[in-house]
């Protein structure tokens, strides 16, 4: 019984090992676009506790606004809330829609990020307004849902007759 002691505790601890559960990558980076279709779908309907519901809500959690002059860090959720509600508590625009557009998702565990065209429109068919930036978001899994921890928004570039739009870097960097 000794000699086979080894070579079947060997076994074990391999056969144990690789039945850790396996992350269906697909079936998280659905789960995660819904999140950010969620958030967007409540800000269109001004619903605060839908698009709260989105985010972590803690002191951990951070959003950055980079635009033309300059850029804003709401650190913290009491920042971020404030900050939404007084968006979602503003008057509502006619015809107002958020969409997002050439998403792309990275799922690492229970960390995961997105990258998109966000794109809002409103108006009232002849006098349509609108603006499109770039949004980054860090999300992670708590309690089994993916949360909002950081969400970032760049504004897109201008473009400029006769620049080269592509983009040299810094020396390589």
């Amino acid at each position: 019984m000794r000699r086979y002691f080894w070579p079947l505790f060997i076994l074990a601890l391999i056969v144990g090992t690789s039945c850790q559960p396996k992350v269906n990558v697909e079936k998280e980076k659905e789960a995660i676009l819904a999140v950010i279709l969620e958030e967007a779908a409540a800000a269109e309907a001004m619903d605060k506790d839908r698009v709260y519901d989105t985010h972590i809500q803690g002191s951990e959690e951070k959003r950055l606004e980079l635009g033309v002059y300059g850029y804003r860090i709401y650190d913290g959720w009491d920042e971020i809330e404030t900050l939404l509600g007084d968006f979602l508590d503003g008057e509502s625009s006619e015809n107002f829609t958020i969409s997002k557009e050439n998403v792309q998702i990275k799922v690492a565990g229970t960390a995961a990020w997105l990258i998109c065209d966000n794109i809002l429109q409103w108006g009232s068919g002849d006098e349509d307004s609108g603006y499109s930036n770039i949004q980054i978001v860090f999300l992670e899994k708590v309690k089994g849902e993916w949360k909002i921890s950081l969400s970032a928004y760049y504004n897109k570039p201008v473009e400029v007759p006769g620049i080269d739009e592509s983009f040299s870097g810094a020396g390589g960097l």
